[in-house]
């Protein structure tokens, strides 16, 4: 099958012929990919922010069609539509038994070993999977738990996103910080994670949702179209004065969804007084964050946000459903749809800041 691999940081990436394994394990499935949207945290690996193993194929937010299932398979069966997520989880482990997947401390027990077969290849050589799933291919090899079974009803290039922009933000909002209706939230960085922090705020009731952006197509798009309040564009505005300025000192939430570390001090300038910071984005593998200690004597944390905390088989189908009654938007949070052949001008656009979510379809 056809996939585009990265075989070094800061190239462009490669479609070829890559093998995938003959025979799934009998906890695995065999997905046809429908659809797979480009995310940031796939342009960190490209430009060499977060280090992996290479040849990888990247693509962490996905939808497809089960074409083989293994003999342990509960849950999916051959011809379900599904969407694939990176919250792969081994069900055994303390946070697993928690209910806390996002957190699976095994992930390793959902990959196959040294000693196996691997799930892809190229002329005998393995090719990894980012984040255990490589969805910039035709087909994909998945651990059962990658993939939820949805409505057939789903249009499946939108629920590609579902696998990551759509439930990591609006989990991050509504799981996560479980914003109270009535309270004040900032919203810095307008992608498809962002804009989805925007949507999740609204929907929980926030009184007032700020966008901020440096792009001023992105602001509209999050004002008209997922529930943004108030939009700055922080290359023409001090974003702090005016967001306090807006809600009588500060945000209660002020959220990260850019994967800068000079946007988490921002973040911070922008809560109230016992106010939270919750970094979303994804940032580089060496990178840190300084916390003044005045923020601390002011009652303000930072906490860390991973998938949303994301439990695919409750939350999952639960946004299907709202899409499917009018509730969700999704259709906006496309920039364009392109083939595979021209993954290079996504991850242009990507890198660029234009659109708000491309998807390759196969």
């Amino acid at each position: 099958m056809r996939a585009a691999l990265l075989t070094s940081p800061g190239q462009d990436l490669t479609v070829r012929e890559v093998q995938t394994a003959a025979n799934l394990r009998a906890d695995e499935v065999r997905v046809r990919t429908a659809a797979v949207g480009l995310c940031h945290s796939d342009l960190h690996v490209i430009d060499g922010l977060v280090q992996r193993p290479m040849p990888v194929v990247l693509g962490h937010e996905a939808s497809g069609v089960v074409v083989e299932a293994g003999s342990a398979v509960e849950g999916v069966r051959v011809g379900d539509h599904v969407v694939v997520c990176f919250v792969v989880s081994c069900g055994v482990c303390r946070m697993c038994r928690a209910g806390r997947p996002a957190m699976c401390q095994d992930r390793e027990a959902t990959m196959r070993g040294t000693d196996e077969e691997p799930r892809l290849s190229l002329a005998g050589r393995e090719v990894h999977q980012w984040t255990n799933i490589a969805g910039y291919a035709e087909e994909m090899v998945l651990h059962h738990s990658a993939v939820t079974a949805i409505d057939e009803r789903m249009p499946l290039d939108l629920a590609a996103l579902l696998g990551c922009a759509v439930a990591t933000g609006i989990g991050s909002a509504r799981t996560v910080a479980q914003i109270a209706r009535g309270e004040h939230v900032a919203v810095i960085g307008c992608g498809g994670v962002g804009l989805n922090v925007c949507q999740g705020a609204s929907l929980a009731g926030a009184a007032t949702v700020i966008a901020i952006d440096r792009s001023d197509a992105k602001l509209e798009l999050a004002r008209t179209r997922f529930g943004a309040t108030h939009t700055i564009n922080s290359d023409r505005e001090d974003a702090a004065a005016a967001v306090r300025a807006l809600t009588d000192g500060g945000v209660d939430h002020a959220f990260e969804a850019v994967g800068l570390t000079p946007l988490v001090s921002l973040a911070l300038d922008l809560t109230v007084r016992g106010g939270t910071v919750w970094a979303v984005g994804v940032f580089g593998d060496t990178a840190e964050i300084r916390i003044p200690a005045g923020h601390l004597h002011a009652g303000k944390g930072v906490h860390g946000v991973r998938a949303g905390s994301l439990v695919p088989s409750r939350d999952i189908p639960a946004l299907v459903q709202a899409y499917l009654d009018g509730r969700l938007e999704l259709e906006a949070l496309v920039g364009e749809r392109i083939p595979l052949d021209r993954i290079n001008e996504g991850i242009a656009d990507l890198r660029t800041g234009t659109g708000a979510r491309t998807i390759v379809v196969f």
